[in-house]
């Protein structure tokens, strides 16, 4: 199995570096720039993916959904992923923002209504997949409860077809905490164990 590790939008793989030290294991850690898009950035990675078998994906924020396109293009390679503070329905701010900012890639990518977050709505999920919803760090800009830079209700978009957990952490504390590195391993074990199941609902 090689892990697989796709970083947030304006992040870098850095952001893993607590996670990597205490999951260990055979990895591979992405990256990408926002400013060149989210199918540019879909292209490079399925690229450099192009060797790899037996992947799992652990992928944070915008990650998750770069993931979720992954596994529906390589379906074969793909064991199964954890995803954390993933906004599968994309970012509703985003959707006014981008006529304010309209040079911005991410804010043109983020939106419920752009091409990314349509696709994976319309994404058949085949593989045993996980959501850790961030639910703490509210931020008043943000419409609705928020884990400080998504929503929940954005967070749980996908969560008629795939596991979710929530965590009582923001943003960016769900990066680096013990309780994150036990259900990721969790996971992980499912895969590689005798039982393997396509779906196992997680508690909290």
């Amino acid at each position: 199995m090689k892990l697989v590790y796709i970083h947030g939008a304006n992040a870098t793989s850095e952001s893993f570096n607590y996670i990597r030290d205490h999951i260990g294991g055979a990895d591979l850690v992405l990256n990408y720039t926002s400013l060149v898009g989210f199918e540019n950035n879909l292209q490079q990675l399925t690229t450099e993916l192009a060797d790899q078998r037996q992947i799992f994906f652990i992928a944070h924020s915008l990650g998750g959904v770069y993931a979720l396109h992954l596994a529906n293009a390589m379906p074969d390679r793909v064991l199964g992923a954890v995803s954390l503070s993933t906004p599968y329905g994309g970012v509703t701010e985003a959707d006014f923002a981008k006529y304010f900012m309209p040079f911005n890639r991410l804010m043109r990518d983020i939106g419920p209504a752009s091409w990314p977050m349509r696709q994976a709505a319309d994404i058949k999920i085949t593989h045993p997949w996980c959501n850790i919803i961030s639910t703490r760090g509210a931020v008043p800009w943000i419409s609705g409860p928020n884990d400080g830079v998504v929503t929940l209700e954005s967070q749980r978009h996908l969560s008629h077809s795939m596991d979710t957990v929530d965590v009582a952490f923001n943003h960016y504390e769900i990066l680096l905490n013990q309780r994150v590195i036990r259900i990721i391993k969790q996971r992980i074990r499912q895969i590689t164990g005798p039982a393997r199941t396509t779906r196992t609902r997680l508690g909290p």
